[in-house]
């Protein structure tokens, strides 16, 4: 990843992460709690992506039909989870987000994961993690994924981290998509 694409990624998932992070609080607190897919619809549970990663997570924001950032037609069930154990740059902690679609959503969305991950000099490959699994490579760092099913699309992406906690947590990305129900 050039410095310059890096540098731009990063200021883009912090503005995406404020925005986020402001309101729905009282949906997130009733998620955090319990080891079964919550009831508002997040394709992950805290427990899954602790045992995952290694790192202590809180889902500090759930939103249903939200419209993405980058295709603004199609809305998502969109869950913000941090690990304030891992800080990034500013202290801030490492954010990862599931945009869950479904229907003819599916399908742009996956144009737009593959579009995006080439045009910034990374390569689109399976994952080991599921059938229907791919990651974006770039520069030996795996920071984003889809699982594909038939009738759903869950896209998981880190929002902030950084180089290091990138190469670090390239390892375990495929456990995080496996991780995904």
């Amino acid at each position: 990843m050039t410095r310059p694409t890096a540098a731009r990624a990063y200021v883009l998932g912090l503005a995406i992460a404020a925005v986020l992070l402001a309101g729905c609080r009282p949906q997130a607190e009733t998620a955090r709690s319990g080891g079964t897919k919550p009831a508002s619809g997040c394709s992950l549970t805290v427990e899954e992506l602790s045992k995952a990663t290694g790192l202590s997570w809180e889902l500090k924001e759930k939103r249903d039909d939200h419209p993405l950032e980058t295709l603004e037609s199609v809305k998502a069930s969109v869950c913000l989870y941090t690990a304030a154990d891992a800080p990034q740059a500013g202290s801030d902690p490492l954010v990862l987000r599931t945009d869950t679609v479904g229907g003819k959503d599916v399908a742009a969305v996956r144009q737009e994961f593959t579009e995006s991950c080439t045009g910034y000099d990374g390569k689109v490959r399976e994952s080991s993690a599921a059938d229907g699994a791919i990651v974006c490579d770039r520069d030996g760092a795996v920071a984003e994924g889809l699982v594909e099913s038939v009738d759903r699309l869950v896209n998981v992406y880190f929002v902030n981290a950084d180089k290091t906690t990138a190469i670090k947590l390239t390892k375990k990305f495929d456990a995080i998509l496996k991780a995904v129900g």
